[in-house]
């Protein structure tokens, strides 16, 4: 009876927290489901994919279910799904050749073995189901894996370049460079002499096999052919964007018509309609439509009209799957989706924030009349005004300034109506050249920004709506801007990423707009305390800590400056944190030596966050001696290796990592001290600790390095340490190492100085 009752306790403890309560040390993904490609069909559930995740949606109950690799899946970023009746069990392909397979109860059976082949070309193209068996074909050959037993069968190297496949009992067709490829199943399909040349020339797209008949979609129109026939008799005239076999039947269209059939030896049926599908799923009488932007939603054939059934199935999530830059607003996570580098330009414009449990994806501005080939790529920041959380600027890499309301764009920013001007002002669409980075606004509520390759870097937006724009000869055509910081100290410290005039710009404006005894300097060689010069390709991003250190990302490692009064001094020398190797040597490494850092924050403890190009994400302690995490995809559910930007929430300690393959969290232990130690204050989660418990319990509310004992209803110490930031874990763990035993025990909360003391209790069950 006392375990039930602790275990109700605990579970309303649970649901009366926000999801800021999120168990120390676990992960969250914020994958998008938004963007809906391609669906699959079994008699109750429809598989969607969106944005190359999947989402479940259950016909009979409703029920919306999100897969990643927190719950099951072995990798992201899926390229292709297909399901089989037989097997019962939805093939996932993702774009690495990495397979999953899924079964109705919602098990993962993980193969591996393409993924981890060294071989060239085994990137997947296309997949065919038959019966069990899955087809699956890539840029070196095919492969065969039994659905049923979850096990690979049969490989084929071959020499064609293959864009589709299918199977019938008798035979195996491919699309190749060459023309259509047809091959015996009972031959020996190794020997290319025993596959047949069917027709050519080949510009198939997709195609199925039902009976003696194939159906397939070229360039140009659906054809229909016989299996042991000739030419390719045309079935339907038209450019379309997906070909389908599902519930019986088979389904084409594009973005006016859609045809279908039942029997391919009968004319099909053909329906004008406009509209935005990429795919369809047929079951119990439904039409699942994937609908791209506007999610997965179901439609009945009403004569020859499409009407839909119910509500679109879309959860709130990012429009889409990237995380460039992230920052904190508060309790609002803002998110610029696009990439701030030189040719990189293929980004749609995304803007979007998260509070509270729910997305909000901002309107994408629309192209202007006046600039009817404008190119909305690419947003690299977005700031959130600080007096207005409805209103928002974005950067756009290469066409300027949005403005936003309410997440809806509201006036642009370009050559013509602001100081901001085209690199190339005599071209008439000098608008796609506007290149405007590093968005930030300073104390005084002015909103600063850069231009690169302009001989006037720098441009700042007041309050009142009037500009300024202060002029230095070290930030004249630089090549590209990505941060602006703004010192405590009241000094600019500004990263110019590469070519000619990178490295870091540091700025005393004396405070005013007049920049005629303002002092500039550009670091460019680094040279550390020991007098080890270094010379970096790139420099990345800037972070000042809780010591008003200033730390900088480099292509060939971290770096600190210690006291920021002298980046002037002409004897300056940044400072490379040593951590020493405790081997009896005294000798010491310095920290993440000629890693390609891409950028750095600070939590509630002083404590790195350090994000990387390929070595993934490091938590670094305040004096940079311990590493105390090091997540990578190989140990740890972080989406990629690749770490753009990284936030850490100040209250709750929960770490963002916005990576090239989407946005993920990781909750800390670090929050924000309070400033004051009392009881009301502190809270303990979880609270009763109840036998299935096995994580960090979190003592909340303290003032910085409070220092808290654990202690028996005896009197005796069971375990001691001190906050990181606001906040204490304690593993449930005696001093000694071993479990504590069930009972009542006293958390004492000092404060460093000693001169106050809280207690409060925690319980136990074992």
């Amino acid at each position: 009876m006392i375990r039930k009752h602790f275990s109700w306790a605990l579970l309303t403890w649970m649901l009366c927290l926000s999801a800021t309560a999120q168990q120390l040390g676990t992960w969250h993904m914020y994958l998008s489901y938004y963007i809906a490609t391609k669906s699959e069909a079994s008699s109750n559930v429809i598989y969607s994919l969106m944005n190359g995740n999947l989402l479940s949606y259950d016909i009979e109950d409703g029920e919306v279910r999100t897969y990643d690799n927190l719950n099951g899946l072995n990798d992201v970023n899926i390229a292709f799904i297909a399901y089989s009746k037989e097997a019962e069990k939805l093939l996932i392909v993702y774009s690495n050749s990495n397979i999953d397979l899924l079964d109705k109860e919602g098990i993962v059976h993980n193969l591996s073995a393409l993924k981890d082949k060294r071989i060239l070309g085994k990137e997947v193209v296309d997949v065919s189901i038959q019966g069990h068996t899955a087809y699956i074909a890539t840029n070196f050959g095919f492969l065969e894996v039994d659905m049923k037993e979850g096990v690979f069968r049969n490989t084929y190297k071959l020499d064609f370049s293959i864009s589709c496949i299918a199977a019938s009992d008798k035979y195996v067709f491919l699309g190749t460079n060459e023309g259509l490829m047809r091959g015996l199943k009972s031959s020996n399909l190794q020997v290319r002499e025993n596959w047949v040349m069917r027709a050519t020339p080949n510009n198939f797209k997709k195609m199925y096999i039902s009976g003696d008949l194939l159906i397939g979609m070229r360039t140009n129109n659906i054809v229909r052919l016989q299996l042991e026939g000739t030419g390719y008799p045309q079935y339907c005239e038209g450019k379309f964007n997906f070909l389908k076999e599902t519930g019986g039947m088979f389904i084409w269209g594009n973005d006016t018509q859609i045809g279908y059939t039942t029997d391919l030896k009968a004319d099909p049926t053909i329906i004008s309609v406009e509209n935005k599908w990429s795919d369809i799923s047929y079951v119990g009488g439904t039409y699942w439509m994937s609908e791209q932007e506007n999610g997965l939603r179901g439609y009945k054939l009403n004569g020859t009209e499409m009407v839909p059934t119910g509500e679109v199935i879309q959860p709130s999530s990012p429009i889409r799957d990237i995380g460039y830059n992230l920052s904190w607003a508060g309790n609002r996570l803002l998110v610029a989706g696009g990439i701030n580098t030189v040719g990189s330009f293929y980004n749609p414009a995304t803007s979007m924030y998260y509070e509270d449990g729910k997305w909000t994806n901002f309107t994408e501005m629309e192209v202007p009349p006046e600039f009817p080939s404008l190119r909305i790529r690419n947003t690299t920041n977005l700031v959130q005004d600080p007096l207005d959380d409805t209103h928002h600027f974005a950067s756009l890499c290469r066409i300027g300034l949005c403005e936003y309301k309410n997440a809806k764009c509201v006036k642009h920013y370009t050559q013509g109506n602001s100081p901001l001007k085209s690199i190339i002002p005599s071209l008439s669409s000098f608008y796609n050249y506007v290149l405007c980075s590093a968005l930030t606004y300073d104390v005084d509520g002015n909103l600063w920004m850069a231009q690169a390759m302009r001989d006037s870097a720098l441009h700042v937006l007041k309050p009142d709506g009037k500009w300024y724009n202060p002029y230095y000869e070290e930030l004249d055509n630089v090549s590209q801007i990505d941060q602006i910081l703004h010192h405590s100290s009241g000094l600019k410290f500004i990263v110019s990423r590469s070519a000619e005039k990178r490295g870091i710009v540091c700025i005393d404006t004396k405070g005013t707009e007049r920049t005629t005894d303002d002092k500039v300097i550009l670091h460019q060689n680094i040279i550390n305390q020991d007098g080890t010069p270094y010379l970096p390709n790139e420099f990345y991003g800037l972070c000042e800590d809780l010591d008003g250190c200033v730390w900088v990302c480099t292509s060939v490692g971290l770096f600190a400056i210690d006291d920021v009064t002298k980046v002037f001094s002409s004897d300056f020398q940044f400072t490379q944190t040593k951590i020493n190797r405790n081997d009896g040597s005294g000798l010491a490494d310095y920290l993440l030596n000629e890693v390609s850092v891409m950028c750095i924050t600070v939590d509630a403890a002083n404590r790195k966050w350090i994000g990387t190009e390929a070595n993934g994400a490091y938590l670094i302690s305040a004096d940079g001696q311990e590493m105390i995490h090091h997540f990578m995809v190989e140990d740890s559910p972080i989406l990629s290796n690749n770490v753009q930007s990284i936030a850490v929430h100040p209250e709750t300690g929960e770490v963002v990592f916005g990576t090239d393959k989407g946005i993920c969290s990781y909750m800390s232990d670090a929050t924000m001290p309070e400033e004051e130690l009392k009881k009301s204050n502190i809270t303990v989660f979880p609270n009763p600790v109840t036998p299935d418990y096995n994580g960090p319990i979190a003592i909340r509310g303290l003032v910085s390095d409070t220092e808290v004992k654990i202690i028996s209803t005896g009197g005796q110490l069971v375990w001691n340490g001190v906050s990181a930031g606001g906040t204490c874990l304690w593993n449930g763990l005696a001093n000694n190492g071993r479990r504590v035993a069930s009972g009542i025990y006293h958390v004492v909360a000092n404060t460093p100085e000693g001169n106050k003391a809280i207690v409060t209790r925690i319980v136990v069950v074992r």
